[in-house]
């Protein structure tokens, strides 16, 4: 994996946005440099995405449509095509686009607490008195 890419994530995970966009582009370049241009679309996709959700629209659009374009003329990267693509559609007005669920606190457990009925906890009290 790119270690840029892999900053980009952890700055994306601290709310760190445009330290994220910067490792995004560099990691871009690394893989273009090498020749693999597979994993620079990849990363484009993902920074189209995040572009997107921060409400840079037409920088978002132009990485989408370079995504768009690697992916009909190798004929590789569904998924990413899939991505590109309704982005798109949602920047055109052609679908709705949904906002981010809320972010849940921090401290929020994952999965809750289980909670016991009284009659087991009734009966557990009752074995400590015996």
């Amino acid at each position: 994996m790119n270690i840029h890419f892999d900053m980009a994530i952890q700055f994306i995970n601290l709310e760190s946005y445009d330290n994220a966009v910067r490792e995004l582009n560099e990691a871009i370049a690394e893989e273009n440099a090498k020749d693999n241009e597979n994993f620079a679309i990849q990363f484009t996709c993902v920074l189209g995405e995040l572009l997107a959700n921060l409400g840079r629209v037409e920088e978002s659009r132009a990485e989408f449509n370079k995504v768009i374009e690697y992916c009909r003329r190798t004929d590789s990267l569904p998924k990413q095509l899939n991505i590109a693509e309704t982005y798109i559609a949602a920047f055109d007005g052609k679908i709705q686009m949904t906002s981010a669920p809320a972010k849940r606190p921090g401290d929020a457990p994952l999965v809750g607490k289980p909670v016991q009925n009284k009659a087991f906890i009734s009966k557990q009290m009752n074995k400590r008195k015996k």
